[in-house]
């Protein structure tokens, strides 16, 4: 099994050192390979916000540089761990650039065959939970095996310490057992509901939006399976349903 680590620290502290933690009980559980790619050595250029990789496709990009090299070696790896510190209760910004760099796949999500890790290491309980969340959309159709916010304070005692590292065995134990597991690819009720949404509006906005149009038109579900027919109505009645929401402006 292959863990890459895509670290959104900019120093080698506190997240760098929970990770090789982490690492260290998962080889103890299973036998697994680490692979570290910290953002801050990458040439991943700021994200300028122009939308063309939404609307026109990624291709169309105006930064060239090592984004799709990135994603090659997400989409090699079995498992995902997405680290970043807490700054200012959220991510570091070279996390937040990333996950903006990559936002046109929570349109078009395609990791549905990796399984993920969500850490950051913070000095509040409020903070971690709101750098968590903006971590989780960086999954974009991979499932979510754990959500780890390790407090980190000088105020913090030795049991509060112990509390903490007892959490990060029983969380990476858990990552473990999930990545020995093969992944389903059943679609979930979560993931026809973002499928329908994100169908409806490529056909509302076909013009606007000819890159999601594009990806849509064909799919009866994201990726080619084996669909029962209670999910076909499902998707049906669903994608006409956001379909009409759409159109009135209500979503």
């Amino acid at each position: 099994m292959k863990v890459l680590v895509i670290m959104g620290s900019l120093r080698k502290k506190n997240t760098y050192e929970t990770i090789k933690k982490i690492e260290n009980y998962h080889k103890q559980y299973s036998n697994c390979e680490y692979e570290y790619l910290f953002l801050k050595d990458q040439n991943l250029k700021l994200c300028t916000g122009c939308h063309n990789c939404i609307t026109k496709g990624e291709d169309l990009c105006p930064l060239k540089d090592d984004r799709d090299l990135i994603i090659n070696k997400i989409e090699e790896s079995d498992g995902i761990i997405l680290a970043s510190p807490t700054f200012s209760m959220n991510v570091t910004w070279i996390m937040k650039n990333f996950l903006d760099r990559l936002s046109y796949i929570m349109h078009r999500p395609k990791f549905f065959k990796q399984k993920f890790m969500l850490l950051t290491v913070s000095g509040s309980i409020r903070g971690g939970k709101d750098t968590i969340r903006s971590l989780s959309f960086g999954a974009f159709g991979g499932k979510i095996i754990s959500r780890l916010i390790i407090l980190n304070s000088p105020g913090m005692n030795e049991n509060k310490r112990n509390k903490q590292e007892n959490l990060l065995k029983k969380e990476v134990l858990k990552f473990s057992k999930n990545m020995e597991k093969k992944i389903s690819l059943n679609p979930s009720f979560g993931f026809m509901m973002w499928f329908c949404a994100f169908k409806s509006m490529s056909i509302v906005y076909k013009n606007e939006c000819i890159a999601d149009y594009n990806f849509y038109k064909d799919k009866n579900y994201f990726f080619d399976t084996k669909l029962t027919a209670l999910q076909n109505f499902l998707l049906k009645i669903f994608t006409g349903f956001f379909t009409l929401l759409v159109k009135k402006g209500l979503v």
